[in-house]
């Protein structure tokens, strides 16, 4: 288990008070506003009284409107992916735009021997890979063609017992015309820990084929904080309990600055 750095115990820090903001500002200015009151300093009870409307309005704004926009955006930026090598070898996968035609998926999805495609709309668009990590199974690609969804990204690795929604495209089955009718699917997980900064352990259903590269985004902020790369399913014996079935995804956290822009 590796040491976990300063600097990310302070991102975590950060993290947990800056969903907490809002309500401890809320309860600082209603005892502001009772203070006021009591010493009859009327103009500072409205100005109190306005900052609290504010505070609540952005608190209601930012649970009503722009998480659930954050996460509509996380789902339609991820794709499906395609990459077929000279042998032979084809296979489908996931990859989610988190810059403008900055795309992520697993490295295995897109072998550094294969031709990758992204499937934007109805067209097929190539992808030059830019930056590979084989042991973290990470890949970075870059697509000229445009694509309108974009991702809303967290380099902070969540905590465990986050909730989060992975998205990704199956495989699909072939219709009469040989064409594969894959599907975009969600499914809820819970983050596992404690875990390394190169790992976030994921505990739900078993992920569905094509999930590789698929996009691990939290419920409560609406953004992707990492990708899955694979399944792990638990071991059982005779001597003791059941192991669960782990889904394993690296965080964005580890792909370098010039990468992710």
């Amino acid at each position: 288990m590796k040491k976990e750095s300063f600097v990310n115990r302070l991102g975590k820090v950060r993290q947990r008070t800056e969903g907490a903001l809002p309500a401890i500002t809320l309860v600082l200015v209603s005892i502001l506003s009772a203070a006021v009151a009591i010493f009859g300093l009327e103009t500072w009870v409205a100005v109190a009284a306005a900052v609290t409307a504010l505070v609540s309005g952005a608190q209601v704004i930012n649970r009503e409107a722009v998480i659930p926009w954050r996460l509509k955006s996380a789902n339609n930026a991820v794709v499906r992916l395609y990459s077929g090598t000279v042998d032979g070898h084809r296979q489908t996968g996931s990859a989610v735009q988190i810059a403008p035609s900055r795309w992520v998926t697993a490295s295995h999805a897109a072998p550094s021997e294969a031709v990758v495609k992204l499937k934007l709309g109805d067209t097929w668009s190539q992808a030059r890979v830019i930056y590979r990590d084989e042991e973290l199974d990470l890949a970075v690609m870059e697509v000229d063609d445009d694509w309108p969804w974009l991702a809303r990204v967290s380099m902070d690795r969540p905590e465990p017992g986050t909730q989060v929604k992975v998205v990704g495209w199956t495989s699909g089955r072939r219709d009469k015309e040989n064409r594969d009718r894959g599907v975009r699917v969600a499914q809820d997980y819970a983050v596992q820990g404690p875990v390394e900064d190169s790992l976030i352990v994921l505990a739900g259903a078993v992920p569905p084929i094509g999930f590789s590269g698929a996009a691990v985004t939290e419920i409560e902020t609406g953004k992707v904080v990492g990708i899955l790369f694979q399944f792990s399913r638990g071991e059982h014996d005779s001597y003791g309990p059941p192991r669960l079935d782990e889904t394993h995804a690296t965080p964005l956290s580890c792909i370098p600055p010039e990468h992710t822009r």
